[in-house]
C-alpha cells in the first residue's frame, strides 16, 4: 500500500513539473532613446546581460523569480562612435557601470508588470505593459534618466551631441525585453 501511494505521489509530482514555466531562449532587452524636435528614436542593448530565473509551474512566480544584471559598459547602439560616448558620459560613473533589474508585480488580468530598476543607486519601480505572443512575454515601459541621479552625466552626454540632435535630447527611455518561455 506504502509503494503505491508513494508512486502515485511521484508521478503527480513528475506530472506537476512537466507543466512548469521555464525560460525557452536568451532574454532580449532594447532601448531606445530619443533626440531632435522631432524626437527620433535611437535603439540598442547591451552586450553583457546576465539573467537568472527559475523554473515554476505558476506563471506570476516564474516572471517573479527573474533577476538581471547588466554591464552598462557592454552598450551596444550598432555604431562604436555612439556607443563610446554614451559610455564615456552617460554610464561614466562608476556607481552606473551595472543595473539591475527584477519584476516585482504581474497583473495577468491587465497585462501590466512592475519592474525594480536599479541604476546610479538608485531604485525606482517601472510600470510596464506586456502582452505574450509566440512563446515570448514582450513587455514594454519608459523610466527617466534623471530620476538615476544622473543628471551630471546626461547634461554632459546632451552637449556632446548637441549639434547631432539638433539641440534637443530626451532624458525619457523606454525599455523593452523579450523574455521566451515554454510550458
Amino acid at each position: 500500500m506504502k509503494i503505491k501511494l508513494f508512486i502515485g505521489i511521484f508521478c503527480l509530482l513528475s506530472f506537476i513539473s512537466l507543466n512548469a514555466y521555464e525560460l525557452n531562449g536568451d532574454l532580449k532587452l532594447q532601448w531606445t532613446g530619443y533626440k531632435t524636435e522631432d524626437k527620433v528614436g535611437v535603439s540598442g542593448t547591451f552586450k553583457e546581460i546576465k539573467l537568472k530565473i527559475k523554473k515554476n509551474d505558476n506563471f506570476v512566480d516564474f516572471l517573479k523569480s527573474a533577476n538581471v544584471k547588466i554591464n552598462t559598459l557592454s552598450l551596444d547602439s550598432g555604431l562604436d562612435v555612439r556607443n563610446k560616448s554614451m559610455v564615456n558620459t552617460l554610464f561614466s560613473l562608476k556607481s552606473s557601470e551595472k543595473i539591475t533589474a527584477s519584476i516585482t508585480k504581474v497583473d495577468e488580468k491587465a497585462h501590466t508588470l512592475n519592474m525594480k530598476l536599479t541604476m546610479n543607486k538608485v531604485t525606482k519601480s517601472v510600470p510596464m505593459k506586456y502582452m505574450i505572443k509566440d512563446g515570448k512575454v514582450m513587455a514594454k515601459g519608459e523610466i527617466d534618466i534623471l530620476n538615476y541621479k544622473m543628471s551630471d552625466s546626461f547634461a554632459k552626454f546632451a552637449k556632446e551631441c548637441f549639434d547631432l540632435h539638433k539641440g534637443k535630447t530626451f532624458s525619457e527611455v523606454t525599455v523593452a525585453f523579450e523574455l521566451p518561455f515554454k510550458k
